[in-house]
C-alpha cells in the first residue's frame, strides 16, 4: 500500500469498495463483475483495488466475511451475556432482515461461485447460513430451561435450505421465492421454540 496513504484513507477507500462490490453483485452477479466495475463504481484506480486485494475472489470472499461479522456481532447482543435466548419475535425480525437482504451472499451468486468463495474465507470464518452452531445450541439451552421443546439441528438444516434455494433462486418464481423465504423462517423459529402459542414457543 502506497505511503502517502494515511490509515483513514485506506479505510475510507475500503470501505468504498466494499460498498461499490455489493452494488456490482447485486447489477450483474458474480461472473458478471470485474475488478474494472468495482473500481469505477468506487471511482479508484485499478492498482488501488490490488493494492489492498490480490484478486476479484479474495474481494468477494472479504465481503463476505465483513458482512457475516456484522450479523453475528448483531445476533451476540440478542443473546447478551446471560445465555438468555431473545423473543422469537425479535429472532424473527432479525432473520427476516437478514435472509431478505440484497447483502445475502446468497441472493447474489450461485452455487458453483458460493463453493469458490467458501474455499477463500479464513479458517475461523465459515460460510453457510448466517444462523447455526453455536448461536442455536445457546437458544435451544434457554428455551429448554422455560420448559418448551426446541431443535437446533432441524432449524440448522431449515436455514440450510434456505440458502440452498436462494442459491439455485432462478429456478423459482420470484414472489414464490420470498413467500418460501418467509416460510422457512417461521419453520425455523419453530423447530426453536416450539410452534407459536406452545408453552414457551409463544412471541416474547
Amino acid at each position: 500500500m502506497p505511503a502517502i496513504f494515511s490509515t483513514g484513507d485506506r479505510d475510507a477507500m475500503r470501505r468504498r469498495m466494499i460498498e461499490a462490490g455489493w452494488a456490482c453483485l447485486l447489477e450483474r452477479g458474480y461472473r458478471g463483475t470485474r475488478v474494472e466495475d468495482i473500481t469505477r463504481q468506487a471511482g479508484i484506480a485499478q492498482g488501488t483495488f490490488y493494492g489492498f486485494f490480490s484478486s476479484k475472489a479474495e474481494f468477494v470472499a472479504e465481503m463476505v466475511a465483513e458482512n457475516r461479522r456484522e450479523l453475528l456481532s448483531r445476533l451476540g447482543g440478542m443473546l447478551g451475556e446471560s445465555g438468555e435466548a431473545p423473543g422469537r419475535d425479535e429472532l424473527g425480525r432479525w432473520m427476516r432482515e437478514v435472509w431478505h437482504s440484497d447483502r445475502s451472499i446468497f441472493r447474489c451468486i450461485g452455487m458453483r461461485d458460493y463453493r469458490r468463495i467458501r474455499e477463500l474465507l479464513p479458517d475461523d470464518l465459515v460460510l453457510g447460513p448466517e444462523l447455526e452452531g453455536g448461536a442455536l445450541e445457546r437458544i435451544a439451552r434457554s428455551v429448554r430451561a422455560r420448559g418448551a421443546s426446541s431443535d437446533p439441528r432441524l432449524a440448522a438444516a431449515l436455514q440450510r435450505v434456505c440458502a440452498i434455494m436462494l442459491l439455485e433462486r432462478e429456478e423459482i418464481d420470484p414472489d414464490v421465492l420470498e413467500r418460501a423465504v418467509d416460510a422457512l423462517v417461521e419453520d425455523t423459529l419453530d423447530a426453536l421454540y416450539g410452534p407459536a402459542g406452545e408453552k414457551g414457543g409463544e412471541a416474547r
